[in-house]
């Protein structure tokens, strides 16, 4: 009762950001991350934005290949899933976000897209997209285009169908982890440089070993090596929650500066450093 208990506890969104940034970190100088972007000063706020910063790369991950410029992803943590209601929903964000450029069409429609992030596939969403007229279809493993009478380019990713080699970061965010997804995350641990990297990398391994205890366990007692690796991150994914809890005073104080600056038009660099 108490594993179940502490289960439920788990923030899923915090740690599928970062594995989110984790699976871009080949593309990061061009991108912008921004977690729970506020768009008014009512409690409305989008899972995450993310801004290419340049339009002359093409993005190495192909969660990417969709991407323009402004990028709006609706997340839903295991166990939930994304219903019609919060597809139009994610279609109002991006229609909002929209209209609230400085000037006149300061953020153009073709630059904006729309990602939708789920574990299990969507069968009764696709099921009532299709009797409406919509078209999907699917190039890479887990990632499918949806295009129709809609105002943006939209794709609905599916983490348990991507492709296990490069996609380790999404897969491990679930209640019922597969061992492999998680040796395969682990390697990639010694081939982050930046603490930006090494930060997520702790924030994913601790929300999914909460969930996942008795095969984390199983981990550790069949490889030293990544035993090493994981209690590290956990240790660390720790003092981290506690460093964050305590700054959140500041982060509040300063959320409405934040949004009185999307309001004027979104200069992302500053909104960035409002929302660390």
């Amino acid at each position: 009762m108490a594993k179940q208990h502490d289960e439920e506890k788990i923030q899923w969104h915090p740690p599928f950001c970062s594995a989110t940034e984790l699976e871009f970190r080949e593309d990061a100088d061009i991108l912008e991350f921004i977690p729970e972007l506020p768009l008014s000063k009512k409690p409305l706020n989008i899972d995450l934005f993310i801004i290419k910063k340049t339009d002359n790369r093409v993005l190495q991950n192909d969660i990417g290949k969709l991407f323009r410029k402004d990028n709006i992803c609706e997340y839903k943590g295991p166990g939930d899933y994304i219903s019609i209601d919060d597809f139009y929903k994610a279609i109002a964000y991006a229609c909002l976000y929209k209209s609230l450029g400085k000037e006149v069409d300061a953020r153009p429609a073709s630059q904006i897209t729309i990602s939708l992030i789920q574990e299990k596939h969507p069968k009764l969403l696709f099921k009532t997209l299709h009797s409406n007229g919509a078209s999907i279809s699917s190039t890479y493993s887990g990632i499918y285009y949806i295009t129709g009478s809609y105002p943006f380019p939209m794709q609905m990713i599916v983490t348990k169908e991507l492709e296990k080699l490069n996609h380790s970061p999404l897969r491990v965010l679930t209640k019922s982890v597969d061992k492999e997804d998680i040796r395969q995350l682990l390697k990639i641990a010694d081939q982050l440089i930046t603490q930006r990297d090494k930060n997520n990398f702790k924030s994913i391994v601790n929300a999914s070993s909460s969930a996942n205890i008795t095969t984390y366990d199983d981990i550790k007692k069949e490889d030293e090596t990544m035993a090493g690796i994981i209690e590290m991150a956990e240790r660390k994914g720790e003092a981290r929650g506690e460093a964050r809890g305590k700054s959140l005073g500041k982060a509040e104080a300063n959320l409405s500066t934040a949004t009185d600056m999307i309001k004027d038009g979104l200069p992302a660099s500053m909104i960035v450093k409002y929302s660390k």
